[in-house]
């Protein structure tokens, strides 16, 4: 019998065997992203927004040490945030046979709102929905071990559900791990203060409080964090094409995964959402 890793191991390599194909290229509605130049129809009839290696490269904001890792990035975050239960837009690594480049893909969520939520609304949902608090602090503290300096409320997807309160997706994770030079050159640092992330939390966390449901969110995804074993994270650099990272960056990670130095990550991002 197989063990526990071996077998969710296999199930990511076998989720993403089969990538997809471009159909057609459009160019992107509304106002771009640092990063986000199209979106595609892909051979599953979905749209997706896309990015690959030179959309890093290509960006007037020249804050990322590793640009053109911004595809790698998108992929592994996604990947993680799932793995601890965050929800997040359904990816697909699409291929454009015309070019030969391999797009990171995020599917449009056609349930979700058109456009971004405003400061004063978000607030006053923020106020009245535990379910939403409790995603925040979840995605806080995920966003801190990844080092995400860019959460804002223009790449959360929010949604309504039956119960009639307010949920979100996070998108985006273009200015976050491998392309800010995590983990090996962040090390155990939080981030800093002064960012997009940092900045809302502080309202976020006036808002929310110190409810105790609030910092359990944020812990149980720490937990998911340290039990996720090195094997599902080469599944996961595994299934990326060798474009976006290439042999020596997955050992690198994948060494570093197995190291103390995640845990002492780990521990630093838990006395955050704890003080």
């Amino acid at each position: 019998m197989q063990d526990d890793h071996q077998s969710e191991g296999q199930i990511t390599d076998q989720d993403n065997l089969f990538g997809l194909d471009v159909v057609s290229m459009r160019p992107v509605l509304g106002k771009r992203s640092a990063h986000l130049r199209h979106t595609v129809i892909a051979t599953d009839g979905w749209e997706y927004a896309v990015k690959c290696c030179q959309d890093g490269v290509d960006s007037l904001a020249k804050i990322a040490h590793n640009p053109m890792l911004v595809p790698a990035s998108e992929w592994l975050c996604t990947k993680l945030a799932d793995m601890c239960g965050i929800a997040t837009p359904h990816c697909k690594i699409i291929h454009d046979q015309s070019t030969g480049v391999d797009y990171f893909g995020s599917r449009y969520d056609l349930s979700a709102a058109s456009t971004p939520m405003d400061e004063i609304t978000f607030a006053e949902h923020l106020c009245t929905s535990t379910a939403l608090k409790n995603q925040v602090w979840a995605i806080y503290a995920f966003d801190q071990f990844i080092f995400n300096i860019d959460r804002n409320l223009s790449n959360y997807l929010y949604s309504v559900g039956r119960d009639g309160h307010v949920i979100v997706q996070p998108f985006d994770f273009g200015f976050s791990s491998l392309v800010m030079g995590w983990p090996n050159r962040t090390g155990d640092a939080l981030l800093p203060y002064g960012c997009p992330t940092t900045d809302k939390w502080v309202s976020i966390r006036k808002l929310t409080g110190d409810h105790p449901s609030c910092r359990e969110s944020g812990l149980a995804i720490l937990d998911k964090l340290s039990r996720i074993q090195p094997g599902m994270i080469e599944s996961i650099c595994n299934a990326m094409p060798e474009s976006w990272l290439n042999p020596l960056q997955k050992s690198a990670l994948t060494s570093w995964w197995a190291s103390n130095n995640r845990q002492t990550r780990i521990d630093v991002v838990r006395k955050e959402v704890l003080r």
